[in-house]
Parts: structure tokens; C-alpha cells; sequence
């Protein structure tokens, strides 16, 4: 929780704080929806959302899980493995190489190669690819300003970490 987001209404903390510009609160809205209803694959997707927030130590969004990767079938075994995902058998190849893809955007979009792009789009249409990356920028971007503002998202409708899970 953020002192931010007692100042503006909204469903979330996030929107709560970006709530302070109305204008702005239900684009970013329909943005992160567009984003998750255009991937092909929200478990692939869900594991580099949590791999984004390992990386910038964000443990609010460490807590939460994606209905849809859940759904697809995200395990706690999943992860745990994030860590190690280079060598996990949790993970499929082309998991590994949209995961090594998504941290390597984090700490230094320059160095993604075009081999890099290639393995992540083997397994994708050019248009899932475009809609891939752009969720992992607005994961960090956002991942970035959450941190910066001080908004915890757990409680944001999302689906915290239980035992059950």
C-alpha cells in the first residue's frame, strides 16, 4: 500500500495510484487486459511476469498468480524453479528461451539478439511475438514504477500464493 492510492478510487492499488490522473487509470486498465487476452500461452507468459519481478525483487508481485497461467496449468514447482530455469526440467525449451529473453530485456534491451528473437518466435506467430514483448514492457515498466511509488498489488483481484497452489 502506497500513500498514493488513499487519494484516488479504484479497483486496485495500482489503478488507485495512477486514479490520480483519471485519464490515465482505465486506459492502463484495458491495456493490461488487451495484454493478457492476446497472448496464446498465459503460463509461459505468467512465468515471465514473475520472472520480471524476481529480477527488480518486487515481492509484492512475487505473491500473485495469473487466473489464466493457473488455469494452464502454473505450478509453486514452476516457481520455485525460476531461478534455475536455464537447467529446470520444469520448464520446455521454448519456456527457457522466453524466459532468458524476458530477463535479458530487464537488464539490458540492447542485448537481445536476433537469435534471441528467433528461438522466442519459433513457437509464435509475428503477432504473438509483438504482443509478447510488449507485456514484458509493461510488466517492467510497471514492475519499475510499482516500486518506485511504493504500491503493493497483492489483494489486486489476482490470485495471491496459498498452500493450495
Amino acid at each position: 500500500m502506497t500513500w498514493l492510492d488513499e487519494q484516488a478510487s479504484g479497483a486496485t492499488p495500482l489503478l488507485r495510484t495512477v486514479g490520480l490522473r483519471p485519464e490515465l487509470a482505465p486506459l492502463l486498465d484495458e491495456f493490461l487486459a488487451a495484454t493478457w487476452a492476446a497472448t496464446a500461452d498465459p503460463l509461459t507468459l505468467e512465468l515471465c511476469r514473475l520472472r520480471i519481478a524476481q529480477i527488480h525483487g518486487d515481492r509484492g508481485q512475487l505473491a500473485l498468480r495469473q487466473e489464466p497461467a493457473l488455469a494452464a496449468g502454473l505450478t509453486e514447482e514452476h516457481v520455485a524453479a525460476l531461478d534455475d530455469y536455464l537447467t529446470s526440467a520444469v520448464f520446455t525449451a521454448h519456456q527457457r528461451h522466453c524466459l532468458a529473453y524476458a530477463e535479458q530485456y530487464v537488464i539490458d534491451v540492447h542485448g537481445i539478439t536476433d537469435a534471441d528473437a528467433a528461438a522466442v518466435k519459433q513457437e509464435m506467430s509475428d503477432d504473438q511475438y509483438v504482443a509478447f514483448t510488449v507485456a514484458l514492457g509493461l510488466f517492467d515498466g510497471l514492475g519499475r514504477m510499482r516500486l518506485a511509488l511504493g504500491v503493493d498489488e497483492r489483494g489486486n483481484g489476482s490470485v495471491p500464493v496459498s498452500p493450495a497452489h
